[in-house]
């Protein structure tokens, strides 16, 4: 398995080497041009060609203090049960929520109407970054963030626990006016909140800086993009302009637990002595590495959700490629943590080739 993974970095190693080289080698050709084909994207991104429909509820016409920008996507327009739950715990706390969507059936957009949530539909194009950009914009224009005090970014990569109040979700909702709060930081590929939730408070809200961030991000492309210039690049103009960043379960504190005694006890309160002892040595074996190689959520899933996190990373629940440890693991009978119904509707089908 270990030299397995060796060949797949030293294959993303000479495959990045040789994108470089070639970029390196047309740039003076080819730059001017795609120069002016992202001139004339972004020309289209601001004049709204994205957008195909907007709904908006009688709450967002007196303006909203506290707004949620939620970026959804399902292949088959619904709206999955983990995702209404979470927006209900939303609304119950007087936020205002934009379901930013490129598809949604007949059954969803009435639970939206039904709930006085704002409906966004767009192309797809751009990941969660570019909904966000195209919701932001859209309010902009028609001066819905004028009063805007807090703005939340959701998006629909992680499964919320089932008892969202005994976690740090509170904490994030009421969020805090000198800084940006996020629930995990990362240091891979550069410092960052990561962006499944980030709360903004009024001051960068108001900002011409970040006004000047959606106007200009490139707002298509694929992960690399979003990843790079979306979740590190709006970290680091936070950071640029005196935000504090502050997350609820700091990659540094996590680290440090999977030592502790405390970790040790919890994780064997839950499980068998055998099952205990193999997680604890898999996450200390994860201490191997430097903390910029990895994203928290996928490595240390269970000690975030021990620590007060109320959200799972999908692709764990998924597929989980990396073959990271499954949280459902520390699980166990706690209804508050998961609801297995729920994940019929959240999770991809998996694609099944039948041959003869």
């Amino acid at each position: 398995m270990r030299l397995r993974q060796v060949a797949k970095e030293k294959a993303r190693s000479i495959i990045h080497q040789g994108r470089s080289l070639w970029n390196d080698a047309t740039q003076p050709l080819i730059g001017p041009l795609t120069q002016r084909i992202e001139r004339q994207k972004l020309i289209q991104i601001r004049s709204l060609t994205r957008i195909k429909s907007v709904v908006l509820a009688e709450p967002f016409k007196r303006g909203c203090q506290k707004l949620v920008l939620f970026s959804h996507y399902s292949a088959l327009g619904q709206l999955q049960r983990c995702i209404q739950r979470e927006i209900t715990a939303l609304i119950q706390d007087n936020w205002d929520v934009v379901l930013i969507s490129t598809n949604l059936n007949h059954t969803a957009l009435q639970w939206c109407k039904e709930h006085q949530i704002g409906v966004v539909l767009r192309r797809n194009e751009g990941r969660d970054f570019g909904a966000f950009q195209d919701g932001w914009l859209w309010l902009k224009r028609n001066n819905l963030l004028s009063s805007c005090k807090k703005l939340i970014l959701l998006n629909d990569s992680v499964y919320p626990i089932i008892n969202l109040n005994e976690s740090s979700w509170p904490r994030f909702l009421e969020g805090n006016p000198n800084s940006v709060v996020g629930f995990t930081d990362s240091y891979e590929n550069g410092y960052h909140l990561q962006s499944y939730a980030l709360h903004l408070p009024q001051v960068a809200i108001q900002s011409e800086w970040l006004n000047h961030y959606w106007n200009h991000y490139l707002g298509w492309g694929g992960m690399q993009r979003s990843i790079r210039s979306g979740e590190i690049g709006l970290s680091q103009l936070l950071l640029q302009h005196g935000m504090r960043l502050e997350p609820l379960h700091s990659v540094i504190n996590i680290r440090a637990q999977l030592s502790s005694k405390q970790l040790s006890q919890n994780i064997h309160s839950r499980c068998s002595h055998q099952a205990s002892e193999w997680i604890l040595a898999e996450l200390l074996n994860s201490g191997n590495s430097s903390i910029s190689n990895f994203s928290p959520m996928h490595r240390w899933a269970i000690p975030l959700i021990l620590d007060g996190c109320p959200f799972i990373k999908r692709q764990l629940l998924e597929n989980n490629e990396g073959r990271f440890i499954d949280p459902i693991l520390i699980i166990g009978n706690d209804k508050n943590l998961m609801n297995p119904d729920e994940l019929t509707d959240y999770l991809k089908p998996p694609i099944l080739y039948f041959f003869g």
